[in-house]
């Protein structure tokens, strides 16, 4: 068996694909699975003015033109994917370990749902569609096809150091009677060791969560750089998932495709990663 922390490093390239005038990237793994759709959203698209240009889905500019241009967008992503987006499910993520349940059983009604400090959101409910944002935070869905579960998740160095991906991961087991071996993860474009680099104390609370963390992070000139996706690999890897599917993509790398906060000093964008049982 490969050792966990080689397996939590490894990555593949997943390509753009064009929908009509967006640029998105899909997971190849969870492309298998037809009872899910989903999309890590790219900048490309859209009419959004600079510097947001030009298919921002945030609302974080907090205008009354960056809200209506968010929601406009969001409609189009939801369009192209066959879905509501009335019903959207989009948490106000605040950097924690926290996961709301949308339950099929509940009685809750239909979209659109704003929770508060909320990282991560789990259904079992069919045409719910839940969309988390990031502009070089990690984002994972986590899909069982079996028991026709989701949940996707909102991980930055903070929520990766609170474990909120391996939280996630046992909470869809213990309290959603899914199986490790039954996920299917997808971790999506996100800042690479390339470009980020970190003081110690990021590196002190990251160290906590996995076993050979060392193994993780990249030294260069003496300063830090960790790998958060293979962080939020190696946590799932330890929770028992298998199937785990990494994006080589570094949004800092890249501004021309995806918003990167770092890139831009803070002066930009948001995209998705938006996921629905269908």
């Amino acid at each position: 068996m490969k050792d966990l922390a080689a397996k939590a490093l490894e990555k593949r390239d997943w390509p753009l694909e064009q929908f009509e005038e967006l640029t998105l990237v899909r997971s190849p793994l969870l492309k298998t699975i037809d009872t899910v759709a989903h999309a890590f959203t790219t900048r490309k698209g859209g009419n959004s003015p600079l510097p947001l240009d030009s298919f921002n889905l945030g609302r974080h500019w907090n205008t009354d033109e960056s809200r209506a241009d968010a929601m406009k967008n969001r409609k189009r992503l939801c369009d192209l994917l066959g879905l509501n987006s009335e019903d959207l499910a989009v948490p106000g993520q605040q950097h924690t370990n926290n996961i709301h349940f949308i339950s099929a059983k509940n009685g809750m009604p239909p979209g659109p749902f704003h929770f508060p400090a909320i990282d991560a959101v789990a259904t079992d409910r069919k045409q719910q569609p839940v969309l988390l944002h990031f502009a070089d935070c990690v984002p994972v869905m986590l899909v069982d096809p079996s028991r026709k579960k989701i949940c996707v998740i909102h991980a930055g160095w903070r929520g990766t150091a609170a474990s909120i991906v391996k939280k996630s991961a046992e909470l869809m087991c213990k309290e959603l009677d899914c199986k490790p071996t039954d996920l299917h993860a997808a971790i999506g474009p996100a800042i690479g060791t390339c470009c980020y680099e970190t003081g110690n104390e990021v590196i002190e609370g990251l160290r906590p969560t996995v076993s050979q963390s060392d193994s993780l992070v990249v030294y260069k000139d003496n300063s830090p750089h960790p790998d958060l996706k293979a962080f939020n690999a190696m946590q799932l890897l330890e929770a028992g998932v298998e199937n785990i599917d990494v994006s080589s993509w570094c949004t800092a790398c890249h501004p021309e495709i995806f918003y990167s906060h770092r890139q831009s000093a803070g002066q930009t964008g948001r995209q998705g990663a938006l996921a629905c049982l269908v």
